[in-house]
């Protein structure tokens, strides 16, 4: 069982030491200002073991010293992670997000890279300070964040998550998630980011979108958005004239830096799912030219959303990741760029087998993956991973198949109910 444990920890760090030395996590650490005394948790060790952590299914702090050979306990590794830098977790993470994400791109729709924005909700622990920042569904419940994430398709790879409350819209942040996407890319979003101003912003940093919209933003006689010209079946090209009133959340500068109207491209196809009714899908585009992006094209660009739902699976259940630990608002910061790091690690394990492989980054499995790097007896980067099928025909209806356990549901709080059951 030793050899095991060690075996585990000396691979898991040779295998980051790929994409983040050690030596280059002390770097930042001057940069930042940070200064530590030579002891058994410093800023590499730390970073490298709560990543071990995290990897290990979100297992206990007080397991960690199972995960390594250091005898560490959970208190020890809680204070340890407070005494990191925020600046410093977020030049790691930057840093460990280019490692990854340059030799694992892959230009694969038109020669263009293709990203996806969407926010997931993850419950943290109940506390006073994130209640208030947070709050949650209900009264007693847990406080519940919703993280703006950002991915790259194309990668797989983790580029940005932004932190807010959960009964916040996060359409008006899309102007600071934009900031990290290079030029000439391709960002396929659902109907919540609809809007002219998210639209202008993206044109104005050379960013190409493709949006679902709703039905009655949809372009009709007597409303801001006219049809100028049919380009083919159900594809049109619109005209979006600027809405009369000034959204609260819109600086008046920004207002006023609006253009009178925008020029996109209004394409709607149907989706047919066996078992399932025929729906209609309208897409807003900034790709305007139809014999280089037919609406075939866009139809196709904008299915692979749904990617992003999957990578959030993957997140939340298969490395449980649903909860999170930290019990102050700043421990909630560096937990979600921790999570960033460990999630491209493992993307960056994915990358390199689907080229070894010579298939495609999303036919690897993510699971299996996982596994070779716990339990795997060989090096993670000389593991064959189980390759998944593309199944286009599969459909799965939803049923509730698991009963519900007979208990009552927490409907006051926990001191009372206490009392309660005494």
């Amino acid at each position: 069982m030793a050899q095991s444990i060690e075996r585990l920890s000396d691979r898991f760090k040779r295998y980051l030491e790929q994409w983040l030395p050690q030596q280059q996590i002390e770097d930042h650490a001057r940069r930042c200002g940070h200064r530590w005394r030579v002891r058994k948790l410093g800023p590499a060790q730390t970073i490298q073991l709560l990543l071990m952590q995290l990897l290990a299914c979100n297992t206990a702090l007080s397991a960690a010293r199972h995960l390594s050979d250091m005898a560490v306990t959970a208190s020890a590794l809680c204070q340890a992670r407070a005494r990191l830098p925020l600046e410093l977790l977020r030049r790691c993470a930057a840093e460990l997000t280019r490692s990854v994400n340059a030799p694992a791109r892959a230009f694969d729709w038109c020669g263009r890279a293709v990203l996806a924005a969407d926010g997931v909700c993850y419950y943290a622990p109940d506390t006073s300070a994130l209640r208030r920042w947070l709050g949650s569904k209900n009264a007693f419940g847990y406080p519940l964040m919703k993280a703006l994430t950002l991915l790259d398709l194309s990668s797989g790879v983790m580029l940005h998550q932004i932190p807010l409350p959960h009964r916040r819209g996060e359409a008006p942040l899309l102007t600071r998630l934009l900031r990290c996407v290079a030029e000439s890319s391709v960002v396929v979003m659902d109907r919540a980011f609809a809007s002219f101003a998210n639209i202008h912003v993206a044109l104005t940093r050379k960013i190409d979108l493709a949006i679902r919209i709703r039905k009655n933003l949809r372009a009709q006689r007597g409303s801001l958005r006219q049809v100028i010209k049919r380009l083919g079946k159900s594809d049109l090209l619109v005209r979006w004239e600027r809405p009369h009133q000034r959204c609260g959340l819109l600086s008046r500068l920004r207002w006023k830096a609006l253009p009178e109207a925008l020029v996109l491209r209004q394409v709607s196809f149907s989706v047919r799912r066996r078992g399932y009714r025929t729906r209609t899908i309208t897409v807003i585009t900034t790709l305007l030219d139809p014999k280089q992006y037919p609406a075939e094209k866009i139809a196709e660009l904008y299915s692979r959303r749904w990617e992003i739902e999957t990578q959030f699976r993957h997140i939340k259940q298969t490395l449980n990741w649903e909860m999170l630990r930290c019990r102050s608002i700043a421990g909630v910061k560096k937990e979600l760029l921790l999570r960033q790091m460990a999630f491209n690690t493992l993307r960056g394990m994915i990358a390199s087998a689907a080229q070894k492989q010579q298939t495609s980054i999303a036919r690897i499995s993510f699971a299996d993956a996982l596994r070779c790097l716990l339990y795997g007896a060989a090096e993670p980067g000389n593991t064959r991973l189980l390759h998944t099928p593309h199944r286009p025909g599969r459909t799965e209806p939803r049923r509730r198949k698991k009963q519900d356990k007979n208990y009552v549901p927490l409907t006051c709080p926990r001191s009372e109910a206490r009392k309660k059951a005494a």
